[in-house]
């Protein structure tokens, strides 16, 4: 066996990292927590470690797997906190990241030793020597451009306002599982070298990491599927409000025209009773024709047509259940907050609140809104009265009421919530359930 230098031992070590490295800063490009320099810096300072940690286990390599494998959990560790402090994410779809493109590191490196050994057999028992370098720039492209692809393709369609994020608090366990039914092929032979040089074992590694990918997909396929049925389900309730909203209007103004094509009449009416000095008459009169043609309800409760509308539309539900309805809030219609957004948060909370007195067997009925906007907040309260409170499991979710498990209204809410980096809280007070909601508009 053959001795390799400093710089051999360091070319290869880098062009394993720096392409990883790459990939795992991709996803989270966009959620960085410091300026683009010092994210930069942390990265290089994360190749340094790897590179140090590396050239530790290349020179001091005692012929222990559990002293190398030891080595590279170190690193990893190191490495992973690194990555933590430096970008944003949630910490299950990080695991996730992490753990996926160290298999896939891992592939890269027993693929590349085993063309080694097919190209230079007299040097494949040799470490780190720059046959094993030019062997890596010729697989690694092959192997890292599909893998870029699908992490491309995830951050196009998996944009984060579709994302739910219980969905990667276990999705990590998936790479973790692969990672340990390769590791314990490659680490359980004894020799590692020996183990990847031949190609039985490779074809094993490779359809491993097919397989795992293939999963990969279909778990973001599913994402995708679900976030799709919940934008749907939200479209169709917000066209339902707006369409409440349509038909409350043709029927004021269904009235509206008939008040004035019956105007001349009781103007007549009114006339004739003057003439008699019947004040009394008049007075009757003028009470019956008001009953008849007043227009219950408010027909602005804010200037923003998509609060106003979801207002209007559960303000009709509310009075076909004789619950008392108070509504005081302010809400411009340039507020920066998407149309979607309002309908599905003043929507789901409010269908709530509606369905919770419907439930009432006994005492009033009644639903209060308050709300306020600045210049960089909004703030709105929802309290109605209840009968049964709402259960929760045990992740701390409301349970539905229509079916089993969470509630995807209120999951919907929450959503929106953290989009605006705003806060939520669910409390009782006595017979109220009250729910107060603050977004920020920056």
């Amino acid at each position: 066996m053959q001795p390799f230098s400093l710089m051999e031992a360091a070319v290869y070590n880098l062009l394993r990292a720096i392409p990883l490295i790459m990939l795992a800063f991709y996803p989270f490009q966009d959620k960085r927590r410091f300026s683009a320099e010092i994210t930069a810096f942390i990265y290089e300072v994360i190749l340094v470690v790897w590179l140090a940690l590396s050239l530790f286990n290349a020179f001091f390599y005692t012929g222990s797997t559990l002293v190398s494998a030891g080595v590279e959990i170190t690193a990893f560790i190191v490495i992973a906190a690194l990555y933590v402090f430096a970008l944003k994410g949630h910490p299950g779809k990080m695991l996730f990241n992490c753990f996926m493109l160290v298999n896939v590191g891992y592939m890269t490196t027993v693929t590349s030793k085993c063309l080694e050994g097919y190209l230079f057999p007299q040097m494949v028992l040799d470490r780190y020597r720059w046959s094993a370098s030019l062997c890596l720039c010729i697989v690694s492209p092959l192997i890292m451009y599909p893998v870029y692809r699908f992490m491309k393709w995830e951050k196009e369609n998996l944009t984060q306002d579709i994302q739910q994020t219980y969905i990667w608090r276990y999705s990590w366990l998936v790479p973790v599982t692969f990672y340990l039914i390769w590791s314990h092929a490659f680490y359980g032979s004894g020799s590692p070298v020996t183990w990847a040089i031949n190609i039985y074992n490779v074809i094993f590694l490779g359809i491993v990491n097919m397989a795992s990918f293939l999963i990969y997909y279909l778990l973001m396929q599913m994402v995708k599927d679900n976030a799709s049925y919940l934008k749907l389900r939200e479209e169709n309730h917000t066209m339902a409000v707006q369409l409440m909203q349509y038909d409350d209007l043709n029927q004021r103004i269904a009235l509206a025209r008939q008040g004035r094509h019956d105007l001349r009449h009781h103007i007549l009416s009114l006339e004739a009773m003057a003439n008699e000095g019947n004040i009394d008459g008049i007075r009757k009169y003028l009470k019956e024709v008001g009953e008849k043609y007043q227009l219950e309800g408010s027909l602005s409760y804010c200037s923003n047509m998509t609060v106003n509308a979801v207002l209007t539309f559960f303000s009709i539900e509310a009075q076909k259940a004789d619950i008392q309805y108070d509504v005081s809030i302010g809400v411009p219609e340039d507020i920066k907050i998407t149309k979607a957004d309002l309908s599905i948060l003043f929507g789901n909370l409010l269908e709530n609140a509606v369905e919770a007195c419907q439930r009432q067997t006994a005492g009033g009925r009644r639903i209060q809104v308050r709300g306020q906007t600045t210049q960089s907040t909004l703030a709105v309260t929802i309290d109605n009265t209840y009968e049964t409170a709402p259960e929760k499991d045990r992740r701390g979710r409301f349970r539905s009421m229509k079916h089993s498990g969470p509630g995807i209204g209120t999951e919907s809410v929450k959503n929106i919530v953290a989009r605006y980096n705003g806060v939520i809280n669910f409390e009782t007070k006595g017979d109220l359930f009250c729910v107060s909601v603050m977004l920020y508009l920056h």
